[in-house]
């Protein structure tokens, strides 16, 4: 089992690259499946964990999409969350009518998914819809439209996910260990 040491942590493999491929091919073949109207679409990439993951559900999709990025905040260089979101960047796109789907790297206690559906429904979204790479249950939000897979409580890092900035490069999903 592949480990390594990020900055004071250490953290031991939990998906292989070919099993995170497998996670985000069969949650980009479910998103194909059910958005039809791809013309009214805006993928909404939160900075800076769901870049990796958002980059390939956007390549599956055919090419009349939009996108754009938001970046918000709740982790800080910490392994658990302030409980308090911030919005550093806002999309300048104007969503009124418009179908958006947030895709993010993680839900894990929710604030960060229920902070941005309720600010994108303010802006006039016509509906707005959660995509997530991992999704931990009990959250403060219910179960999001897409998702790869539950994960448990680690802390993982890898594709987007990092500890203190470090480790979004990662190919491979990795736990904390210690």
């Amino acid at each position: 089992m592949k480990t390594i040491i990020i900055k004071d942590k250490k953290f031991t493999e939990l998906f292989s690259e070919q099993e995170l491929k497998d996670i985000v091919t069969l949650c980009a073949q479910k998103i194909k499946r059910t958005i039809n109207d791809t013309e009214n679409l805006v993928l909404i990439g939160v900075l800076n964990g769901g870049i990796p993951f958002m980059n390939d559900i956007a390549f599956s999709l055919p090419g009349n999409i939009t996108i754009d990025y938001v970046r918000a905040v709740s982790y800080g260089d910490n392994t658990y969350s302030s409980g308090k979101v911030e919005l550093l960047l806002d999309t300048q796109l104007d969503l009124r009518g418009k179908d958006v789907l947030i895709v993010d790297d993680i839900i894990d206690t929710g604030r960060t998914a229920k902070f941005l559906k309720n600010h994108f429904i303010s802006k006039g979204a016509g509906s707005v819809r959660l995509c997530c790479l991992f999704y931990k249950k009990g959250t403060l939000v219910e179960e999001p439209e897409y998702f790869g897979s539950y994960i448990g409580d680690d802390f993982i890092v890898g594709y987007g996910l990092d500890y203190a900035q470090k480790g979004r490069n990662l190919k491979n999903i990795l736990k904390l260990s210690d």
